[in-house]
């Protein structure tokens, strides 16, 4: 399941494109919707939509009931978050992964494997719908411990992560002109991390804020933003696969 900026946004496409390449290495057997997908409604909801929402959650249960699979598996978690917990409301049960969980299973199969481990001093910044509303903490950090990273926790982590501000609709909504936005506060903390590489995140809108924030907070040039995925395929010994040809699930 894509998700809305990781299916639209051409930076996050990139990042897609380079977690199907992963599991094709892995030999992972996986398809696409293409256009049966719809948005999953996370933030549809948040914003009180909810009759828009229930007309989209009823869309995806209906196309995913006609596909056959064991599990879904995407990289955002808004849509994880949704169809882990607010799906089965509208009859919709289906087992589904964050891209972390599944790519930490696939390295301790023995179906993904290092070529290279990175020396980079970083720092993870866990997004509010995989940490706090579905605890997943330790997958990602694991995967970046696994890579060779030095991993430098902020203040905020965990259950006390900080917002990066798109959460909600927020994305699309004008931030106040002189006030300092979640997304540079973030920034200004991770900041204070010494010698910091990279502030890696693990969901397309993050991707989308902080890479912003970098900029518009002053700390181009300091360290960069990078989505785990990325870093994952720096390390990753490939054979030559191709990602064009994932096939329709859709009946």
């Amino acid at each position: 399941f894509v998700g809305d900026y990781a299916s639209f946004d051409p930076r996050n496409q990139v990042v897609t494109r380079s977690f199907a390449k992963l599991m094709k290495q892995a030999g992972v057997d996986f398809g696409l919707l293409y256009e049966a997908e719809m948005n999953a409604g996370n933030d549809v909801r948040r914003v009180g939509e909810e009759g828009l929402y229930e007309f989209l959650a009823n869309a995806n249960i209906s196309t995913l009931e006609k596909c056959d699979f064991n599990s879904i598996v995407t990289t955002d978690p808004h849509s994880f978050n949704t169809i882990r917990n607010e799906y089965p409301d509208f009859g919709g049960e289906f087992e589904i992964q964050h891209y972390t969980t599944l790519l930490k299973q696939l390295f301790e199969q023995g179906k993904l494997k290092l070529n290279k481990k990175l020396d980079y001093r970083v720092t993870f910044h866990d997004p509010c719908h995989l940490g706090r509303y579905n605890k997943g903490y330790d997958a990602p950090r694991e995967l970046i411990k696994l890579l060779g990273c030095e991993l430098i926790e902020m203040d905020r982590n965990r259950d006390n992560s900080f917002c990066c501000g798109a959460g909600g609709g927020r994305i699309w909504i004008p931030d106040p002109v002189g006030i300092e936005k979640p997304s540079e506060n973030r920034m200004r903390e991770a900041a204070e991390i010494e010698e910091l590489d990279v502030f890696i995140v693990s969901c397309p809108k993050d991707l989308t804020m902080f890479e912003d924030a970098l900029k518009t907070a002053g700390y181009e040039g300091k360290f960069v933003v990078k989505e785990l995925i990325e870093l994952v395929n720096e390390c990753v010994e490939f054979d030559e696969v191709e990602v064009i040809d994932a096939d329709v699930v859709s009946a």
